[in-house]
């Protein structure tokens, strides 16, 4: 579970040139992890939804996959499609996250 949150919190080992880099990357995972908790959703609308734009919410999707803590409900190839909502792993770290931001 650590691990996870560590994952979505951390700057993937980023070097200072491209500190925000890491950051905003390492924040769209937790707004996408976070926004995914409200309900499936395609990357479109966590562009419309958040701060974060389409192409780095669908990088974020595709790493928080990666990691089975999203999981794909709709193929890309649908109309409506790609579709994502978040696993019962992801809910864990989502809610590991928060209870570590209250401590």
């Amino acid at each position: 579970m650590a691990a996870d949150a560590g994952f979505i919190a951390e700057s993937g080992g980023a070097s200072t040139a491209s500190v925000s880099t890491a950051e905003s990357t390492r924040s769209a995972r937790a707004v996408v992890l976070f926004r995914l908790i409200e309900g499936p959703v395609s990357p479109q609308a966590i562009g419309t939804d958040t701060p974060i734009s389409t192409g780095r919410a669908h990088r974020a999707l595709t790493e928080l996959h990666k990691r089975d803590l999203v999981e794909l409900l709709v193929p890309e190839e649908a109309t409506d499609g790609p579709i994502f909502g978040v696993t019962a792993r992801g809910e864990k770290a989502a809610f590991y996250i928060e209870q570590q931001g209250k401590t």
